[in-house]
């Protein structure tokens, strides 16, 4: 099992066990090197715990533990959980601002706890087996529990996995692409009694919505300076390692803010930033970036990949993946990974800034939706789909118009509870249905996205506000997250998000939805700080969403034309017969005839046919 994760820690491997209880990590050292080892029990061996991850507060909390008399013998933050437990017990995660997935066992109450962060930066997987005296297995990949010798034969793909990878373009939690399998969900805490027989308790401790309740009413004013100074103070805690950090760098507001903060604490002569570009110029944002960098006088580092380059890795890349991801800048994100890891073991990034401060181009499709839904039929809008495939010119342009429409008409032919998914996933219900036959009765919106309408119907406020949690609680965590994770860690580095601190993010949520969308204009009360304190020029600030995407409606026609007739024509995999080769045929039809621009469905399945041979094989 840890050589399965050999990967997200090159620096050394430990294990720990009573002949109850094993545990194992492979290590990423970044804080306290020498004497952070794990797994690591307490200084009376009562506790003993494995924790991926950083606690950005540990320092603070070490100074408050202390004051209450505990006592520590290294200074790794992993040390930190452990006397958080033994003060707070299950609310020690209350406690903890960072990004974690730990799992802690408690000798003397015979328990395991375990939780996984706020908005699930790092993974959590865990099965229960029940053919054998095996109670718990857990794992930060999935790939590594199939290792265990109670789930590793016969391994069995899980179908409502692989429809809501369809419809999400990843598996969402607590689902997992592997029967027997799930995700601990963000912001989730569990408890498993080993003395007796009761289940294990699974709890929620953090939310969007319970995080706003607790901030009160009114809501805090909108104050764009200490929007401004939250994110700051995020930026440096996360400079704290003892290793080499730098910036990803793309030439977006979200990047540039981060190093325009990480400049204030450091010369910017001595930070090393990091972007890569395309041949394509419609995708590529690397002079941007450089702009950027020139004018903040970092050490910035370029690298230019053509089709040929790019292409050569995508195999290496799904097969690595614990999961399949369809979500295709994986695959930058993996190249950008790589390329900063021969400098620095840990980079700061922008995730985060587009989910909570509403930065995204649907936010401003929701005005024309609700105009839409006022005066024409939901019926209306395949047969304006179909129109608008037949009049406009097919482009394989990063966002091009005619992509836009008819991802903008799908959504208008679903109610509005599942619009957003809708845009942002590959397959559309009526797709589905003609994809997966034999399962039509049960691919109704209730099915598919019951856990999408569950938590809908939680929501206060307006569409803004419904957005906003869709894409904190579901888009975050399983697709941008779980691509950054995955792609840095094949390379053993670390990505810490400073959009994402506690409480800068807390902060935000806290706002109306108005302050971050604001006539139209996306991340306004962030563009307001970043202006008042003349951070970045208007034309970084200003500058339109772009989004880190490659050429692959091209690449399907061209580069990669072959790869679609063996793996979606010719050689459909067995695991995968429940889904019918021939709706998979008439996708690649329309794509290849520019009938209709069908990349997204295309890529989706061909990374999943790709990912199953690999780890089926």
């Amino acid at each position: 099992m840890m050589s399965k994760l050999a990967h997200r820690g090159p620096d050394g491997r430990g294990s720990w066990s009573d002949g109850q209880v094993h545990l194992g990590q492979t290590r990423l050292a970044i804080i306290d090197r020498a004497s952070g080892h794990q797994p690591m029990l307490d200084e009376q061996g009562t506790l003993v715990i494995v924790f991926n991850g950083e606690i950005y507060d540990h320092a603070l909390l070490r100074q408050r533990l202390q004051k209450a008399g505990h006592r520590f013998r290294t200074n790794s933050d992993t040390e930190v959980i452990l006397e958080a437990y033994r003060a707070w017990g299950e609310d020690a995660v209350l406690h903890l601002d960072g990004m974690f997935a730990f799992v802690l066992y408690d000798r003397n109450r015979r328990l395991l706890f375990g939780a996984r962060d706020r908005f699930g930066k790092k993974p959590l997987y865990f099965a229960q087996p029940t053919s054998t005296q095996v109670r718990f297995v857990f794992a930060s990949e999935s790939s590594s529990l199939n290792e265990h010798s109670a789930l590793r034969s016969p391994r069995r793909l899980n179908e409502e996995g692989i429809v809501s990878y369809l419809v999400h373009d990843a598996v969402a939690d607590p689902r997992s692409i592997w029967e027997g399998v799930q995700q601990l969900a963000p912001g989730h805490r569990f408890v498993l009694d080993l003395a007796g027989e009761k289940p294990i308790h699974i709890s929620r401790f953090w939310d969007r919505q319970s995080a706003i309740s607790a901030a009160g009413t009114p809501a805090p004013k909108s104050d764009p300076d200490r929007l401004i100074s939250l994110l700051d103070d995020g930026v440096r805690r996360r400079w704290v390692a003892d290793v080499p950090v730098g910036v990803f760098l793309s030439g977006g507001v979200d990047s540039s803010a981060v190093l325009a903060l990480s400049a204030r604490h450091r010369p910017a002569s001595e930070i090393a930033t990091f972007s890569i570009g395309f041949d394509d110029p419609s995708f590529d944002e690397s002079p941007w970036a450089e702009q950027v960098a020139r004018q903040l006088g970092t050490v910035h580092r370029h690298r230019l990949f053509n089709s040929r380059e790019m292409l050569a890795r995508l195999e290496p890349v799904i097969a690595q993946l614990d999961e399949p991801l369809a979500d295709p800048s994986i695959l930058p994100t993996a190249l950008l990974s790589e390329f900063a890891r021969e400098h620095v073991t840990v980079a700061l990034s922008g995730e985060g800034g587009d989910e909570l401060l509403a930065g995204y181009d649907p936010f401003r499709a929701l005005s024309v939706a609700r105009w839409y839904r006022r005066f024409l039929p939901r019926r209306l809008a395949p047969a304006l789909g179909s129109f608008v495939r037949k009049i406009l010119p097919r482009s394989d342009q990063n966002m091009s118009l005619d992509f836009k429409l008819d991802r903008f008409l799908r959504g208008m032919g679903v109610s509005a509870e599942i619009q957003l998914p809708t845009w942002m996933g590959s397959f559309s219900l009526d797709q589905l249905t003609r994809l997966i036959p034999s399962r039509r009765d049960r691919l109704s919106a209730e099915e598919v996205f019951a856990d999408v309408l569950a938590f809908g119907r939680q929501v206060r406020g307006g569409d803004v506000d419904r957005a906003l949690d869709f894409y904190q609680r579901f888009y975050l965590p399983n697709d941008i997250l779980r691509k950054v994770d995955r792609a840095s860690m094949m390379f053993g580095l670390e990505l810490r998000c400073p959009f994402l601190d506690t409480a800068f993010a807390e902060y935000v949520n806290s706002l109306p939805a108005e302050t971050k969308f604001a006539r139209g204009v996306t991340k306004a009360i962030f563009k307001k700080g970043l202006r008042r304190q003349h951070l970045l020029p208007d034309q970084i600030i200003d500058r339109p969403k772009k989004g880190f995407g490659i050429p692959i409606a091209r690449w399907l026609r061209t580069d990669l034309r072959s790869e679609v007739e063996t793996h979606l024509v010719q050689d459909w995999p067995w695991a995968l017969s429940f889904i019918d080769s021939q709706g998979v045929r008439d996708l690649v039809r329309d794509h290849l005839s520019l009938r209709a621009n069908r990349a997204k469905e295309l890529w989706s399945l061909l990374v999943l046919s790709k990912w199953v041979k690999s780890h089926l094989s």
